[in-house]
């Protein structure tokens, strides 16, 4: 599923940065949709209004942290590919694969909709992210903007309330499942 012209939300504090139609362009380093969400920077590189719906791609650069609570997204497909660092993955499909693994620079880790998953960046890391069109921007709904490329400083942190994350997830389709517990979280 993607987000159809009735369901996207309304103007955002990032208009402008990004075509929103397939056409062609070029972002230089650090261009893109930025927002800070906890300790990590989120840059959005393309969605789905440049794909017409298809796919988003997005980086995450953060350094060494907590874990990502467990969450689900019921209509979105995610992958990770460490370019710089390492990640922890944890997944869980609960139809039998259930498993866990720290993903080093080059590594790639897919999660298919409807799987249970978490991450913690182990070291300084940089991801590349491709997702199912229209979910990017859900870094911006649960974050704050910011102009500012690179890992964010302790004085950029951003925490976003419960009430935040929850409309967030409302809006592009995440589902929090805190009371979730992988074995060696």
């Amino acid at each position: 599923m993607s987000l159809d012209e009735t369901t996207k939300p309304g103007p955002h504090p990032h208009a402008g940065i990004l075509p929103g139609t397939p056409e062609p362009f070029f972002l230089d380093k650090g261009e893109g949709e930025k927002s800070v969400v906890f300790d990590t920077l989120f840059t959005v590189l393309l969605t789905g209004d440049e794909t017409e719906g298809q796919y988003d791609v997005f980086t995450t650069e953060g350094g060494a942290g907590d874990i990502i609570p467990a969450h689900i997204h019921p209509y979105t497909h995610e992958i990770f590919f460490v370019i710089d660092g390492a990640v922890h993955l944890w997944m869980d499909d609960e139809k039998g694969f259930k498993d866990d693994r720290v993903l080093q620079a080059g590594a790639f880790g897919y999660v298919p909709k409807g799987t249970i998953h978490a991450f913690r960046i182990e070291s300084t890391a940089r991801v590349l992210g491709v997702s199912s069109g229209g979910f990017a921007r859900f870094f911006h709904a649960l974050g704050t903007p910011t102009t500012k490329p690179g890992i964010p400083q302790p004085s950029e942190f951003y925490a976003p309330s419960f009430d935040q994350m929850r409309a967030a997830g409302e809006l592009y389709g995440t589902v929090f499942r805190p009371d979730y517990k992988f074995l060696d979280d």
